[in-house]
């Protein structure tokens, strides 16, 4: 298989082949392919002073990683996947998914959650009324790129009035050095339906050998009327991967979509989310939190567009970077001339705990309407040393005393992930980096520490989330 430096329509039509795809499929790879070489790195003029931020992304020595015949479980991500009858899960290897497992009782229902393809064979008329409706290939050059190479994905839909307590889970390991692994992912919840999806992105390179890594995901989420959706991941992938990530929801009427996003590892780290409120009363909400240390970099984007009237936004992202680490956080509220009393948030706030790091925060409103609220707030500020003085007069070293901090300054989001074991993992991951390790996968639950919980009410309020920390 030849680099993705060029992508070529050979490349296209050997992995549409290997799929046995129909002609319709292939043909949009193709249009795809075109769309990919004639797309800049960055469309809005807004941001193409800091193309730089992905301009480090080789994709010369990266070979697109084909599906293959190894469905084994790693050994890495055994402890993650629990007893079959207590979770529902699909874990990803690289460029397969290579086992689903649906709790009892819940396929009875109606469910469907299996990997694209098996969905593309079973549903294809379910699956591609919603292919690339929400993420188009269009939308930038690396949607695109995951549109013409996709191998992989999940299918999850929840039938009408079918509330789940049960959380499906996505567990993706990334294992090889120098491929792009590309996923497709459509989330559809039908009227008054209700579901949590739960994505754990880990990695465990061979430390051998060495080479950039490219994972590359789009994820699409359809809310029907009254729909709530709770989507939370987690990535911690290794310095020598790069993870390139296109997520979208489309919202109707009194929908609502929960957007819980952590940063963690990855060397370059491009994420572009983008709630649409299409029907009226729907509701997003996104928090997301960056934690970056050595010389990572990370290109958060978070857009609310708000179509249809009485719409709710709210985006709230969190960053700390320590060492030569850089963020760009990129927000934009849109509120189109049908969405009057709209009401929409955006806060976009870093914490640098080094000289050398840097983080940039650029909100922005486009407002077409009146009758309407919408506000922006952003900062970048070094952490608050009388706390740090407090708290080593109490018997703390310095480097305990800015740990706890920010793991203070986090809390609010990290609360939101609808797991307990996630939580406490991330904290623990947070912790190991914090000193230093870099832990690529949590250990099992029995050996992670306690996470701190609070009232539902107080992690999810606005007024808490923005009075949690002291900026200067």
């Amino acid at each position: 298989m030849a680099s993705l430096a060029i992508p070529t329509q050979e490349m296209v039509k050997e992995v549409s082949g290997l799929l046995s795809e129909p002609d319709d499929l292939s043909r949009q790879r193709l249009d795809s392919l075109d769309l990919f070489n004639k797309l800049p790195l960055e469309k809005s003029p807004l941001y193409t002073k800091y193309v730089d931020m992905i301009s480090g992304l080789k994709l010369d020595s990266i070979q697109l990683a084909l599906p293959s015949r190894d469905m084994s479980v790693p050994g890495e991500v055994k402890h993650l996947m629990g007893d079959h009858d207590e979770q529902t899960l699909a874990l990803q290897v690289d460029s397969q998914i290579v086992r689903t497992q649906v709790h009892g009782g819940l396929e009875k229902e109606g469910i469907i959650f299996t990997d694209l393809q098996s969905a593309l064979t079973k549903f294809p008329d379910l699956v591609k009324s919603h292919f690339s409706k929400a993420v188009r290939p269009d939308d930038d050059k690396f949607a695109a790129l995951n549109n013409t190479f996709y191998t992989t994905g999940i299918f999850l839909y929840v039938p009408k009035g079918l509330s789940i307590k049960v959380p499906f889970r996505n567990i993706v390991l990334v294992k090889s050095h120098g491929i792009g692994a590309f996923s497709h992912n459509i989330i559809v919840a039908d009227e008054n339906s209700k579901v949590t999806f739960l994505q754990e992105a880990y990695s465990k390179l061979d430390p051998a050998k060495q080479g950039p890594t490219l994972y590359s995901e789009v994820t699409e989420v359809f809310l029907q009327e009254g729909a709530e959706v709770n989507f939370a991941s987690v990535q911690n992938f290794e310095s020598d991967i790069h993870a390139f990530v296109n997520r979208r929801s489309l919202g109707q009427k009194d929908s609502r979509v929960n957007w819980t996003i952590g940063h963690i590892g990855g060397g370059i780290t491009r994420s572009r989310m983008d709630s649409v409120l299409d029907g009226p009363g729907s509701t997003a909400e996104d928090v997301e939190i960056v934690f970056g240390a050595e010389a990572q970099r990370f290109d958060i984007v978070t857009d609310l567009s708000h179509v249809a009237p009485h719409t709710t936004g709210h985006v709230r992202a969190r960053g700390v970077l320590r060492d030569s680490s850089r963020s760009v956080f990129k927000g934009m509220i849109r509120i189109g001339k049908g969405a009057k009393n709209s009401n929409s948030y955006l806060a976009e706030h870093a914490m640098i705990l080094s000289k050398k790091a840097r983080a940039d925060a650029i909100p922005g409103l486009e407002i077409e309407t009146n009758e309407v609220r919408a506000t922006h707030s952003a900062s970048v500020s070094q952490i608050d040393e009388e706390q740090v003085f407090y708290m080593m007069a109490r018997g703390l070293t310095q480097s305990e005393a800015q740990k706890l901090i920010i793991l203070g300054f986090l809390h609010p989001a990290v609360q939101r992930i609808p797991s307990r074991t996630v939580r406490a993992g991330i904290q623990y991951l947070i912790e190991e980096k914090w000193v230093g390790r870099r832990s690529q996968i949590p250990p099992r639950a029995d050996m992670l520490p306690e996470f701190e919980e609070e009232p539902e009410k107080a992690a999810v309020s606005a007024d808490l989330f923005e009075r949690h920390y002291k900026y200067r």
